[in-house]
């Protein structure tokens, strides 16, 4: 039996027990409604019986509570239960003064719901067992008349009067229970049956979209990498900014922003997207893109088109994610550098107006790109960038993005240090390729 099943039958347990636990607790009030009959002259019950019986009861109610719910001995309850309750209308019987014998039939109807079959056929036997013990008593201690004559019966006539009809009901109720029990657990068994393999199915779609979602990351860093080859520092710049925006939106969740919208699955994808931000530059002529120095205004403008043509690029993206990735893609490459005053390019828009992940890609484009080397500056320490980050707070950046920033000062010095100790030599080497690049360009202009 699988553990599913094992759960599913052991809450079934704990449900039906809590259900016989109520009709205990209603027994509690049999001899309050009997003693209501006497007082209306329905019939006539000692007060001494109705005492007697209530203490019979209440404390068979507390035992089966306290094994039940005390002990937590769901299993054990489901047994008590059964026989606490036929032995207690075996005792009602018995006495003579109310006949409740087709009351048995009632706990094979019981039984069958636990889905077993063996319980059920013990729930009978008991049943049958009670109802024999009960009559046998009643027809030994208790003078009992015949309905319609007045004639006091005698033992055997009672006896033969009452308890063959009496089995052949019960013997029915034990019949149809089994039937229930069977079809209920062929039931169960065909509806576990279909969710394991519905299961097992939804696991081996799992692990194909883990694959295919594993695939497609690689290749977008594979196209990073490519535009790395086109660029000097853009290939490894998109590996930092993807872990930058990571901690910068982890931090915003943990100080309570955008916790709604800041879900495991979105800041993933926030992560993987934001290796796609630069890559408008590969429409970037290298002469700018890895000019040694300032760019001149000219320069300038040609370099900024690069988010609204890495825009146009990622529109031939395939759909990745319902299209939820290629939408967080495409903002991340057109706003990344948009500013919270309104003063970024290409589309001038301000605060909430640059959507959410673009104004954490953006923060973590800024931070890299200042403790990082470029060909016309060396890295800035992480003390002097947090120091800009201070600065520009509500200015360029939303102030808790900021602040996400600056709290997060540790991880970011553990990854630069990593990631200089990792590239140094290949960009040293990278370095000096391009500046000899660059010296026979010049050369041959001459």
């Amino acid at each position: 039996m699988r553990d599913e099943e094992k759960e599913f039958y052991l809450k079934n347990v704990i449900q039906v027990n809590r259900m016989i636990s109520i009709i205990f607790f209603c027994f509690i009030f049999l001899p309050f409604s009997l003693l209501m009959g006497n007082l209306a002259h329905f019939w006539s019950i000692p007060i001494s019986y109705l005492c007697f019986l209530q203490i019979i009861i209440v404390a068979t109610y507390s035992v089966n509570l306290f094994i039940g719910r005390g002990l937590h001995l769901h299993k054990v309850y489901q047994f008590t239960g059964v026989i606490s309750s036929c032995l207690l209308i075996g005792l009602i019987s018995a006495n003579g003064y109310v006949g409740i014998y087709i009351s048995f039939g009632f706990f094979p109807f019981m039984a069958s719901l636990y889905y077993n079959k063996n319980f059920t056929r013990f729930a009978s036997a008991v049943s049958f067992a009670s109802m024999i013990i009960s009559m046998v008593y009643r027809t030994s201690v208790v003078s009992t008349v015949h309905p319609i004559s007045g004639v006091p019966y005698s033992p055997a006539e009672f006896f033969w009067a009452y308890v063959p009809g009496f089995s052949i009901e019960l013997f029915f109720a034990h019949l149809i229970a089994m039937a229930m029990t069977k079809r209920g657990s062929r039931n169960l068994k065909m509806l576990f049956s279909l969710v394991a393999e519905s299961n097992e199915m939804n696991l081996e779609l799992t692990e194909k979209n883990i694959e295919l979602e594993n695939t497609q990351n690689k290749i977008l860093l594979f196209l990073s990498k490519i535009l790395g080859s086109h660029d000097l520092f853009t290939g490894n710049h998109v590996i930092h900014t993807k872990t930058y925006v990571g901690i910068i939106s982890r931090e915003l969740r943990t100080k309570g922003y955008y916790t709604d919208e800041l879900t495991d699955e979105t800041i993933a994808t926030y992560e993987i997207a934001a290796v796609m931000h630069d890559i408008g530059k590969i429409h970037i002529p290298e002469g700018i893109l890895n000019k040694i120095g300032r760019f001149t205004a000219e320069e300038f403008q040609i370099m900024k088109s690069h988010p609204e043509e890495g825009k146009k690029l990622l529109q031939y993206l395939p759909e990745m994610k319902n299209g939820n990735f290629n939408k967080i893609a495409e903002d991340m490459a057109l706003y990344h550098h948009e500013k919270w005053d309104g003063s970024g390019y290409p589309k001038g828009i301000s605060g909430k107006q640059i959507p959410l992940c673009a104004r954490i890609m953006a923060a973590a484009d800024v931070l890299d790109a200042l403790i990082s080397r470029r060909l016309y500056k060396e890295p800035m320490t992480i003390e002097q960038a947090m120091c800009i980050f201070r600065e520009l707070k509500g200015i360029q950046f939303e102030p808790c993005i900021s602040d996400a920033v600056l709290a997060r000062k540790e991880d970011f010095v553990s990854f630069d240090m990593y990631f200089k100790q990792e590239e140094e030599q290949n960009n040293i080497t990278e370095l000096e390729w391009w500046k000899r690049y660059h010296e026979y360009q010049t050369k041959n202009k001459k």
